[in-house]
């Protein structure tokens, strides 16, 4: 139950971030920890949505902190590494929110804390997966797993590289789609232009990759627990392509950018699973001795 209100915790952290740039609400409250000097800020819209940002992100902190602590205590051997690891992660990413706010949310260092943001939430994915008692942690990059393991990285990286389009201002470099400048390749490829681009490309190679794999799963007799799963990722993919479509259509619209990251968390939760399941069927001895 802690590990999956953790997961729950940081996937709202996440999302709520998403919803503050698109709202360009990240200076709101320009000063931190506080919010114009005062605990509770004056009552404004992007104020507010500014603020309940750092309060989920402290709710999600402390309930990170019970779940390492625990999960400490249960793991043995090399697998202590992991809720250590998401500890120390957690304090960098406090200290890069502050400097995000204090910096004027520059456009490398808030892709950075994004990025550590969705590590830690792995991590919190993991720790809820294995808990040491009934599930011990393992881990593996080998065989079917490294597979998966391999579609993950590389939805991973087209979700860091959609944090840098957005904070660079490039998310309407090509104001079309699915065409850029009425043309299948843009005119131009350089600076904005060419990272927006170079997103709609990662994301074309990570669909056809997604769809070989529900190829490759749905052929694999030892892997048919996992056609479902397999499936759902396949239909998490369709939609989140109409959504990068809706989120250049609609200038941006910051709903449909918040549900654009949502749909992606829901890809890598999904691909972790099909990881882990892999994992636990023996693949790779436990951590724990």
């Amino acid at each position: 139950m802690l590990g999956r209100v953790t997961v729950g915790l940081f996937f709202l952290l996440l999302v709520w971030g998403n919803l503050v740039a698109g709202l360009k609400a990240g200076l709101a409250c320009p000063d931190w920890p506080l919010c114009h000097g005062k605990v509770l800020p004056p009552f404004r819209f992007d104020i507010y949505m500014e603020f309940f940002h750092r309060v989920i992100a402290a709710v999600a902190a402390g309930f990170l902190v019970a779940l390492s602590w625990r999960r400490y205590r249960d793991y043995r051997g090399a697998a202590r590494a992991v809720p250590v690891l998401a500890l120390g992660l957690l304090a960098g990413e406090i200290a890069l929110g502050g400097a995000v706010v204090l910096l004027h949310v520059p456009v490398q260092l808030t892709t950075v804390h994004f990025m550590i943001g969705l590590v830690v939430f792995l991590l919190a994915v993991y720790m809820a997966s294995f808990d040491g008692i009934r599930e011990l942690p393992a881990f593996s990059l080998s065989g079917r797993s490294a597979l998966f393991f391999g579609v993950g990285a590389l939805v991973f990286l087209l979700a860091a590289l959609g944090a840098y389009v957005r904070h660079a201002d490039a998310g309407l470099a090509c104001t079309d789609w699915p065409a850029c400048f009425g043309g299948i390749l843009p005119k131009v490829f350089t600076g904005h232009v060419l990272i927006h681009f170079s997103h709609r490309v990662l994301a074309a190679l990570v669909f056809l990759t997604i769809v070989a794999l529900y190829a490759a799963v749905s052929l694999d007799r030892r892997l048919g627990e996992s056609r479902r799963l397999a499936l759902a990722l396949l239909f998490l993919a369709l939609g989140q392509i109409v959504i990068g479509g809706a989120v250049v259509l609609s200038k941006l619209y910051f709903l449909a950018t918040g549900l654009h990251l949502a749909v992606a968390l829901g890809m890598l939760t999904v691909l972790f699973h099909l990881w882990a399941r892999e994992v636990k069927r023996g693949e790779a001895p436990p951590w724990n001795p």
